[in-house]
């Protein structure tokens, strides 16, 4: 009887270990080995009081697959790597180069999303041109509008100039995001004199 019960409480510990490592730990464990081995390249390291790699990389890999109560995406993730003399000021720039790679994924979501609105009729023809011309004009304004960003995986390795190369992930709300952009777009269509009519309110309103 007791065999059988040592046997049983084994394998419970095994399945219960088994679901506990999911796909995002297991891979956050493969690819954080690999980045630490120093093999083929200078080992990436964390900055003391951080998470250790592996759990920055699984928080990164389950934020990307996240999704709201409807299916969409919940966040925008930037990626960014930037080498500087010191860790600061790698940092600093490679934040910047993240934020802006949100804000050119918002740029062609909020695009995507005129298209939509123009194809169901929601806006008329030229309503919609002008909004997407606007929207793809460039990113800056769009990048203005991005407030706190979430910082994800943060971590650095030394190359053998002793530069300091730092990558960072971090993430914004999606639903934020768009909200905020479709604010500043609204904005911008009225200091180029266009009139917001009540159909394109509508619009601009849509959470």
């Amino acid at each position: 009887m007791k065999k059988i019960l040592m046997v049983a409480i084994t394998l419970i510990i095994a399945i219960g270990t088994c679901f506990s490592a999911d796909k995002y730990e297991k891979r956050a464990k493969q690819v954080a080995k690999q980045m630490q081995s120093g093999k083929k390249e200078p080992a990436w390291q964390v900055a003391p009081g951080k998470q250790p790699l592996d759990m920055q990389l699984e928080k990164s890999y389950r934020m990307e697959d996240e999704t709201t109560d409807d299916g969409e995406l919940k966040w925008i993730i930037g990626t960014a790597t930037s080498v500087g003399e010191n860790f600061d000021g790698a940092k600093m720039q490679a934040t910047t180069l993240a934020i802006q790679e949100i804000a050119r994924l918002l740029q062609t979501t909020v695009a995507a999303e005129i298209e939509s609105a123009g194809g169901n009729k929601q806006l008329e023809p030229g309503e919609a041109a002008t909004a997407m011309e606007t929207t793809m004009g460039g990113s800056q304004w769009i990048m203005n509008t991005i407030g706190r960003t979430i910082p994800v995986v943060e971590c650095y390795q030394t190359l053998p100039n002793k530069n300091i190369n730092v990558r960072v992930i971090i993430a914004y709300n999606v639903k934020t995001a768009k909200e905020r952009a479709k604010k500043a777009l609204r904005e911008e269509l009225i200091k180029q004199g266009v009139e917001i009519n009540s159909r394109m309110e509508k619009f601009f309103d849509e959470k």
